[in-house]
């Protein structure tokens, strides 16, 4: 098909044109698969809920699908109340700061958060609640903290390298543009099994602290992870986590040094932590070598 008014081809002549009547036909069959009981309603879209993903402070999160075309999973966290709203506002307005961030590397880091479909006031159960819609990027296993729970032996140092690294590189990002995160936490981070991958979560804390007390807040945030990462190797079992039972020397003296906000790699930024850690796994593991992970090797 031509355009009458340019010229241009829209169509070309040897791709058959589907009829706008059987279009909308396949979509009208396309949206009554969809259970009303079970969905949730943005504007015109609506989305099936494949299952509950966890309670957050001000928020219920979902895992949903939109149906129709394009096919596009989301995370959808609903205000528990109405007066949460503000909290999802934030996220959501937080999250635009960080998408329009300038600077080497930031396609790669920003592919690490989360990416907002929008805000809405959404339609789930017979109820009306704020909505703030996030993409789900392919591949996503789950928290931290369900890796915890289903590696309750601890988790094998070697995969505790690069998890511990791949947040000491978006840490280091954030931090050079003036960021916080201000909620470091397990069940912040999800993992990506296959690429060995990290996305950040849970930005409602998030803010650029003043100069004279950023230091101070970068070292508090790398304090944090290195706790995460000592959980994780501690295993599910109660009390104040350890550094493994099976970690080896070198990783788990650069663990007890990074507890400490005045230690010199902490208080020198997530570069320097992170070539420690560099060393650090050269030392216990030989050279850097790709293992492949399971975050539920028992089936949990």
């Amino acid at each position: 098909m031509q355009c009458s008014y340019c010229g241009a081809t829209v169509v070309p002549a040897s791709a058959p044109p589907v009829a706008r009547a059987s279009f909308t036909e396949a979509q009208r069959r396309a949206q009554a698969e969809a259970d009303p009981q079970a969905d949730l309603r943005c504007g015109h879209d609506r989305y099936r809920v494949l299952g509950p993903l966890g309670q957050g402070r001000y928020s219920e999160v979902l895992l949903a699908e939109r149906v129709g075309a394009p096919a596009r999973r989301v995370l959808a966290k609903l205000a528990r109340r109405d007066e949460d709203a503000a909290a999802l506002a934030r996220q959501h307005a937080v999250l635009g700061q960080l998408q329009a961030l300038q600077g080497a590397g930031v396609a790669y880091f920003l592919s690490r958060l989360p990416l907002a479909v929008g805000l809405h006031r959404a339609d789930y159960r017979g109820q009306a609640r704020p909505a703030l819609l996030l993409r789900h990027p392919p591949g996503l296993w789950g928290s931290l903290a369900e890796v915890r729970r289903a590696q309750r032996s601890g988790l094998d140092p070697r995969h505790a390298v690069w998890m511990w690294r791949r947040l000491l590189e978006l840490l280091g990002f954030l931090h050079a543009h003036g960021w916080v995160h201000g909620d470091i936490a397990p069940e912040h981070a999800l993992v990506e099994p296959v690429g060995h991958g990290i996305l950040l979560c849970g930005w409602g804390q998030a803010s650029r602290p003043p100069a004279r007390r950023a230091a101070a807040a970068f070292a508090s945030e790398l304090v944090r992870v290195t706790w995460t990462l000592r959980a994780l190797l501690h295993g599910g079992d109660e009390g104040l986590p350890g550094t493994g039972s099976q970690t080896p020397a070198p990783l788990a003296e650069l663990l007890l040094r990074c507890c400490d906000p005045e230690a010199a790699p902490v208080r020198q930024g997530a570069a320097a932590i992170a070539q420690a850690l560099t060393e650090a796994a050269a030392e216990a593991f030989g050279p850097a070598r790709f293992i492949p992970f399971d975050p539920a090797p028992d089936g949990a």
